[in-house]
Protein backbone atom coordinates (compact mmCIF):
# COMPACT_ATOMS: atom_id res chain seq x y z
CA UNK A 1 0.00 0.00 0.00
CA UNK A 2 2.83 2.32 0.87
CA UNK A 3 4.47 1.50 -2.42
CA UNK A 4 1.33 2.38 -4.36
CA UNK A 5 0.92 5.59 -2.40
CA UNK A 6 4.57 6.53 -3.03
CA UNK A 7 4.10 5.84 -6.73
CA UNK A 8 1.03 8.08 -6.90
CA UNK A 9 2.86 10.92 -5.12
CA UNK A 10 5.83 10.69 -7.52
CA UNK A 11 3.45 10.61 -10.49
CA UNK A 12 1.57 13.67 -9.22
CA UNK A 13 4.82 15.62 -8.71
CA UNK A 14 5.99 14.64 -12.19
CA UNK A 15 2.72 15.70 -13.82
CA UNK A 16 2.76 18.99 -11.94
CA UNK A 17 6.30 19.74 -13.11
CA UNK A 18 5.45 18.85 -16.70
CA UNK A 19 2.31 21.01 -16.57
CA UNK A 20 4.24 24.01 -15.31
CA UNK A 21 6.89 23.60 -17.99
CA UNK A 22 4.22 23.36 -20.69
CA UNK A 23 2.48 26.46 -19.36
CA UNK A 24 5.72 28.43 -19.47
CA UNK A 25 6.36 27.28 -23.00
CA UNK A 26 2.84 28.20 -24.11
CA UNK A 27 3.13 31.63 -22.48
CA UNK A 28 6.58 32.32 -23.97
CA UNK A 29 5.47 31.80 -27.58
CA UNK A 30 2.92 34.65 -27.78
CA UNK A 31 5.34 37.02 -26.00
CA UNK A 32 8.05 36.47 -28.65
CA UNK A 33 5.56 36.92 -31.52
CA UNK A 34 4.30 40.17 -30.04
CA UNK A 35 7.81 41.53 -29.88
CA UNK A 36 8.44 40.64 -33.51
CA UNK A 37 5.12 42.20 -34.55
CA UNK A 38 5.85 45.37 -32.61
CA UNK A 39 9.31 45.63 -34.16
CA UNK A 40 7.88 45.21 -37.67
CA UNK A 41 5.27 47.87 -36.99
CA UNK A 42 7.91 50.24 -35.64
CA UNK A 43 10.05 49.67 -38.74
CA UNK A 44 7.05 50.27 -40.99
CA UNK A 45 6.16 53.44 -39.08
CA UNK A 46 9.74 54.70 -39.30
CA UNK A 47 9.73 54.13 -43.09
CA UNK A 48 6.39 55.91 -43.39
CA UNK A 49 7.77 58.89 -41.45
CA UNK A 50 10.93 58.90 -43.59
CA UNK A 51 8.89 58.91 -46.80
CA UNK A 52 6.62 61.66 -45.47
CA UNK A 53 9.63 63.79 -44.54
CA UNK A 54 11.21 63.17 -47.96
CA UNK A 55 7.95 64.19 -49.70
CA UNK A 56 7.68 67.28 -47.52
CA UNK A 57 11.27 68.25 -48.43
CA UNK A 58 10.55 67.68 -52.13
CA UNK A 59 7.49 69.93 -51.95
CA UNK A 60 9.46 72.55 -50.03
CA UNK A 61 12.21 72.62 -52.67
CA UNK A 62 9.59 72.69 -55.44
CA UNK A 63 7.88 75.65 -53.79
CA UNK A 64 11.22 77.44 -53.39
CA UNK A 65 12.01 76.94 -57.09
CA UNK A 66 8.56 78.17 -58.11
CA UNK A 67 9.03 81.25 -55.91
CA UNK A 68 12.49 81.86 -57.40
CA UNK A 69 11.06 81.75 -60.93
CA UNK A 70 8.18 84.03 -59.95
CA UNK A 71 10.61 86.51 -58.34
CA UNK A 72 12.83 86.41 -61.44
CA UNK A 73 9.87 87.11 -63.73
CA UNK A 74 8.69 89.93 -61.47
CA UNK A 75 12.18 91.44 -61.37
CA UNK A 76 12.41 91.27 -65.16
CA UNK A 77 9.04 92.98 -65.48
CA UNK A 78 10.11 95.72 -63.06
CA UNK A 79 13.37 96.20 -64.96
CA UNK A 80 11.43 96.43 -68.20
CA UNK A 81 9.13 99.06 -66.71
CA UNK A 82 12.16 101.02 -65.54
CA UNK A 83 13.65 101.01 -69.04
CA UNK A 84 12.98 103.86 -71.41
CA UNK A 85 10.59 102.48 -74.02
CA UNK A 86 10.46 105.37 -76.48
CA UNK A 87 12.67 108.31 -77.29
CA UNK A 88 11.99 111.42 -79.37
CA UNK A 89 14.79 113.81 -80.31
CA UNK A 90 13.25 116.79 -82.14
CA UNK A 91 16.54 118.62 -82.60
CA UNK A 92 19.78 117.14 -83.79
CA UNK A 93 22.31 117.76 -86.55
CA UNK A 94 23.53 115.07 -88.92
CA UNK A 95 26.74 115.49 -90.88
CA UNK A 96 27.46 113.06 -93.70
CA UNK A 97 30.81 112.75 -95.49
CA UNK A 98 30.44 110.76 -98.69
CA UNK A 99 32.88 110.51 -101.57
CA UNK A 100 34.70 113.66 -100.51
CA UNK A 101 31.53 115.70 -100.17
CA UNK A 102 29.98 116.83 -96.90
CA UNK A 103 26.36 117.49 -96.11
CA UNK A 104 25.05 118.94 -92.86
CA UNK A 105 21.35 119.05 -92.07
CA UNK A 106 18.97 119.43 -89.13
CA UNK A 107 17.19 116.22 -88.25
CA UNK A 108 14.90 114.53 -85.76
CA UNK A 109 14.72 110.97 -84.50
CA UNK A 110 12.06 108.66 -83.10
CA UNK A 111 12.82 105.31 -81.46
CA UNK A 112 10.71 102.61 -79.87
CA UNK A 113 12.19 99.62 -78.06
CA UNK A 114 11.67 96.39 -79.95
CA UNK A 115 10.32 98.24 -83.01
CA UNK A 116 13.12 100.29 -84.54
CA UNK A 117 13.94 103.90 -85.23
CA UNK A 118 13.06 106.63 -87.71
CA UNK A 119 15.30 109.55 -88.67
CA UNK A 120 13.97 112.53 -90.61
CA UNK A 121 16.31 114.91 -92.45
CA UNK A 122 15.01 118.45 -92.69
CA UNK A 123 17.42 120.73 -94.60
CA UNK A 124 14.70 123.37 -94.40
CA UNK A 125 13.31 123.72 -90.91
CA UNK A 126 9.98 121.97 -90.59
CA UNK A 127 10.16 120.38 -94.04
CA UNK A 128 11.03 116.69 -94.11
CA UNK A 129 12.92 115.80 -97.28
CA UNK A 130 14.43 112.40 -96.46
CA UNK A 131 13.44 109.70 -94.03
CA UNK A 132 15.38 106.66 -92.81
CA UNK A 133 13.35 103.81 -91.30
CA UNK A 134 15.35 101.07 -89.61
CA UNK A 135 13.47 98.09 -88.24
CA UNK A 136 13.03 94.35 -88.28
CA UNK A 137 12.60 94.26 -92.07
CA UNK A 138 15.81 96.20 -92.69
CA UNK A 139 16.43 99.76 -93.85
CA UNK A 140 14.15 101.92 -95.98
CA UNK A 141 15.45 105.26 -97.30
CA UNK A 142 12.74 107.58 -98.59
CA UNK A 143 13.27 110.63 -100.77
CA UNK A 144 10.08 112.60 -100.21
CA UNK A 145 10.95 115.37 -102.64
CA UNK A 146 11.43 113.11 -105.65
CA UNK A 147 8.97 110.51 -104.31
CA UNK A 148 11.34 107.58 -104.55
CA UNK A 149 12.69 105.07 -102.10
CA UNK A 150 15.20 102.26 -101.69
CA UNK A 151 15.10 99.24 -99.40
CA UNK A 152 17.85 97.07 -97.96
CA UNK A 153 17.11 93.84 -96.12
CA UNK A 154 19.29 92.44 -93.33
CA UNK A 155 21.35 90.35 -95.77
CA UNK A 156 22.11 93.34 -98.00
CA UNK A 157 23.03 95.42 -94.97
CA UNK A 158 25.39 92.64 -93.84
CA UNK A 159 27.07 92.70 -97.27
CA UNK A 160 27.84 96.37 -96.63
CA UNK A 161 29.73 95.37 -93.51
CA UNK A 162 27.01 96.11 -90.96
CA UNK A 163 24.91 93.85 -88.76
CA UNK A 164 21.66 95.39 -87.63
CA UNK A 165 18.94 93.74 -85.53
CA UNK A 166 16.32 95.24 -83.22
CA UNK A 167 18.47 94.20 -80.25
CA UNK A 168 21.46 95.96 -81.83
CA UNK A 169 19.41 99.14 -82.28
CA UNK A 170 18.08 99.04 -78.71
CA UNK A 171 21.53 98.37 -77.26
CA UNK A 172 23.00 101.22 -79.31
CA UNK A 173 20.34 103.64 -78.05
CA UNK A 174 20.82 102.47 -74.44
CA UNK A 175 24.61 102.65 -74.47
CA UNK A 176 25.31 105.57 -76.80
CA UNK A 177 22.43 107.94 -76.01
CA UNK A 178 20.40 107.12 -72.90
CA UNK A 179 23.47 106.30 -70.80
CA UNK A 180 24.76 109.83 -71.51
CA UNK A 181 21.48 111.69 -71.34
CA UNK A 182 22.78 113.89 -68.51
CA UNK A 183 25.42 115.40 -70.79
CA UNK A 184 24.41 118.68 -72.50
CA UNK A 185 25.41 117.46 -75.96
CA UNK A 186 26.26 114.15 -77.57
CA UNK A 187 28.42 113.61 -80.63
CA UNK A 188 28.07 110.19 -82.24
CA UNK A 189 30.15 109.00 -85.15
CA UNK A 190 29.95 105.96 -87.39
CA UNK A 191 31.47 104.80 -90.65
CA UNK A 192 29.79 102.33 -92.99
CA UNK A 193 30.61 101.55 -96.63
CA UNK A 194 32.87 104.59 -97.08
CA UNK A 195 30.20 106.88 -95.65
CA UNK A 196 31.05 108.71 -92.45
CA UNK A 197 28.20 109.99 -90.39
CA UNK A 198 28.16 112.27 -87.37
CA UNK A 199 25.14 113.05 -85.22
CA UNK A 200 25.17 115.98 -82.81
CA UNK A 201 22.34 115.72 -80.31
CA UNK A 202 21.02 118.34 -77.95
CA UNK A 203 20.05 116.19 -74.95
CA UNK A 204 17.89 118.91 -73.45
CA UNK A 205 15.38 118.39 -76.25
CA UNK A 206 15.05 114.61 -75.70
CA UNK A 207 11.63 113.33 -74.68
CA UNK A 208 11.32 109.88 -73.14
CA UNK A 209 8.42 107.44 -72.92
CA UNK A 210 6.02 109.54 -74.96
CA UNK A 211 3.46 108.05 -77.32
CA UNK A 212 5.08 107.59 -80.72
CA UNK A 213 3.91 106.32 -84.10
CA UNK A 214 6.64 104.39 -85.90
CA UNK A 215 4.36 102.92 -88.53
CA UNK A 216 6.36 102.37 -91.76
CA UNK A 217 5.74 104.91 -94.48
CA UNK A 218 3.32 103.80 -97.22
CA UNK A 219 5.55 103.83 -100.31
CA UNK A 220 3.05 102.34 -102.76
CA UNK A 221 2.90 105.65 -104.64
CA UNK A 222 6.70 106.05 -104.63
CA UNK A 223 9.15 104.80 -107.24
CA UNK A 224 11.64 102.21 -106.05
CA UNK A 225 15.25 102.86 -107.09
CA UNK A 226 18.66 101.46 -106.23
CA UNK A 227 20.59 102.73 -103.26
CA UNK A 228 23.23 104.22 -105.53
CA UNK A 229 20.64 106.15 -107.52
CA UNK A 230 18.89 107.43 -104.41
CA UNK A 231 22.18 108.55 -102.83
CA UNK A 232 22.69 110.92 -105.74
CA UNK A 233 19.82 112.95 -104.31
CA UNK A 234 22.02 113.83 -101.33
CA UNK A 235 24.55 115.64 -103.51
Amino acid sequence: MKKILYTLIVLAITLTAVGCASKKKIQSTPTSTARETKAAEETKEAERIRQAEAEAERLRLQAMEAQRIADSIAAAEEAKKAQVQTLYIPRMTIIVNMQGQQMSTPASMKWQRGTGLMVSLMPFIGMEMFRFELGEQGLTVIDKVNRQYSQLNAEQIAQMGARITLDDIDTWIDERILAHADEPQLTLQTTQANIQGTAIISTSSMQKNMQLNLRPTDVTSYRQVSVEQLLKSFK
